[in-house]
């Protein structure tokens, strides 16, 4: 376990990971951080300023610490303003004449270098000379092994880590070489985390227990980056993100707890996993047929592109989720969050523009991946690309289906669509029976309002699907405590068939309307609730769950007209 954690803090960045984990043991040790560490603020060399006991002498001192990457040698002690000489002689020279509130002025201050190296033999004069100087204060150096022996210490420790999780740990990390690995070790470590936390008796242990569960899922990004693999870190960070919401759930949790805020922490880390995945995804994206790349045939590369498209669509959506709660409290991290949000639209528009086989879909269930990118589109007011998106799906839809007797295969198995690919003759015969992509295709007309796109949509289905059976699935009550661990179907929910298409658009209008308004018990879940809706769409994506039809349906145009119809 030492390796494995050695192995994590070695390899993490001075800012935002470093200095973040550190504050996290001091405050798991019982220390009040008076501040944090901070992006583009002047601390005068002072990266955490904390307050406790000094664990050697049990007396309570100001910690002032300053954080640094890597070894501790003669290149980062002197030489330019980011070394550490200077950064000490700032400490003491001004930060503690000027900065040390006065109801701390009475302690004694202890200054500490924390890095994630080793230190060189050769600086140990320079350093035993630079504390002489400075015979008031206290000085250590928290070097990679210290850091080391203190998380071990406090934040895995047997209480919470069994023998079994650190186990689960060690086959996870194994196993991330393997891009088709399922993670089926990282789930069972995250249940057994969770399992633990459940049963804690104070509210304080639990909540200092699940802070851990981000710690472990650090180290699992760590070693994704590692093998160069941003959608098992995704996956993973996915997996974490729906057991830890489902925790906060059962247990009943109110939104405001400290549980429940460090669940948007949570969130906030997935940003930096999000970042990752963006800086290998959006280069291909920008490649005609970028993504054919790594794929043997057709079917292949239209399940990779879907998979990105998702993943991409699914960023912005969090994006926009936590731009919603930051844009007040945050403005750096608000604009930061808005840009993100049009990266991932310019990306999704870009993987369909340089990958013509988007207009393709060929498994039902990948409405889920267009639903996520029309309800991104929908947020960020791009109703003009959504048009031009329906727009191509309906072409290359009816294209398929004419020249090829292609089709979205509603059954979504993978083995039978790889037999149809290659089968011309199955193909040729083959029944398409039933579809709830087309009629939530139908239904985004009613967002947009363009009944000429509807016409369309409805001439199309006449045309070449007259024998499809249009559905579409609804979730019920009971789907809440599916979903987040698994598909939701066939175990909960239920699947309207028989669906007809009107003539009349405004008569489509109503009757969609109206069912939005008599059958939504999700509104009734947890994250619609307490406004945290893209856990909906999350599990939908990663489970394959179809995405409840209220998502689009909240955003009809003119309700009152139609509610007074």
């Amino acid at each position: 376990m030492k390796l494995i954690l050695t192995d994590y803090i070695a390899s993490l960045k001075e800012e935002k990971e470093l200095d973040s984990l550190i504050e996290e043991l001091l405050r798991e040790k019982g220390f009040e951080v008076t501040f944090p560490p901070k992006k583009g603020v002047r601390q005068y060399g002072v990266d955490i300023y904390a307050v406790g006991k000094d664990p050697e002498d049990n007396k309570k001192k100001v910690f002032l610490i300053t954080v640094k990457q890597g070894n501790l040698d003669r290149k980062n002690w002197h030489g330019t303003e980011q070394s550490l000489e200077p950064s000490l002689r700032e400490i003491v020279s001004v930060f503690v004449k000027n900065n040390i509130p006065k109801a701390h002025s009475s302690l004694p201050v202890k200054i500490i270098i924390a890095h994630n190296g080793i230190n060189d033999p050769a600086i140990q004069q320079n350093w035993a000379g630079f504390t002489k100087e400075y015979p008031n204060f206290e000085f250590e150096i928290w070097q990679l092994e210290t850091i080391v022996n203190m998380v071990f210490s406090s934040l895995i420790s047997e209480r919470l880590f069994s023998d079994e999780a650190r186990v689960l740990l060690r086959k996870t990390i194994i196993n991330i070489y393997n891009p088709e690995y399922d993670l089926s070790d990282y789930v069972r470590l995250i249940d057994s985390l969770i399992d633990k936390i459940k049963y804690q008796k104070t509210k304080k242990t639990r909540t200092k227990n699940l802070k851990k569960i981000k710690l472990v899922l650090g180290i699992i990004f760590s070693y994704c980056k590692k093998e160069n693999d941003s959608r098992l870190a995704i996956k993973a960070s996915e997996i974490t993100i729906l057991r830890v919401w489902k925790y906060l759930t059962d247990k009943k949790i109110p939104f405001k707890d400290e549980q429940s805020l460090l669940f948007i922490d949570l969130l906030t880390f997935k940003l930096e996993i999000n970042e990752y995945y963006l800086s290998k995804i959006i280069p291909v994206s920008q490649i005609k047929d970028g993504f054919y790349r790594h794929s043997i045939d057709p079917v292949t590369y239209n399940l990779i592109v879907y998979e990105h498209l998702g993943i991409l669509a699914l960023i912005g959506l969090e994006s926009f989720l936590l731009y919603e709660i930051f844009k007040e409290k945050n403005e750096q991290l608000a604009r930061l969050l808005s840009v993100r949000v049009s990266q991932c639209i310019t990306g999704v528009i870009e993987i369909f523009n340089n990958n013509k086989i988007a207009y393709n879909p060929r498994l039902d269930d990948q409405i889920i991946e267009i639903n996520l990118i029309f309800l991104l589109l929908h947020k960020s007011d791009r109703i003009e690309v959504i048009e031009a998106l329906l727009v191509g799906l309906i072409k290359g839809i009816l294209d398929g289906k004419r020249l090829m007797n292609i089709a979205p295969l509603y059954s979504n198995n993978h083995e039978e669509l790889i037999e149809l690919e290659v089968n011309y003759s199955k193909r040729a015969k083959y029944d398409y029976k039933s579809s709830s992509m087309l009629t939530c295709l139908a239904e985004w007309t009613v967002i947009l309002d363009n009944s000429k796109l509807y016409n369309t949509i409805r001439f199309v289905i006449e045309k070449e699907f007259a024998g499809v059976e249009l559905t579409l699935w609804f979730p019920e009550s009971d789907t809440e405590s599916f979903f987040l661990t698994q598909c939701a179907l066939p175990d909960s929910g239920y699947c309207l068939t028989g669906i007809k298409l009107p003539e009349s658009f405004e008569d489509f209008k109503r009757i969609v309307f109206s069912e939005y308004l008599n059958n939504c018990p999700e509104q009734g879940f947890a994250f619609f609730r307490t406004g945290v809706w893209s856990i909906g769409l999350l599990a939908s994506r990663h489970y394959r769950t179809y995405v409840f039809p209220s998502y689009w349906r909240q955003l009809i145009q003119n309700k009152s007209e139609l509610k007074d119809d």
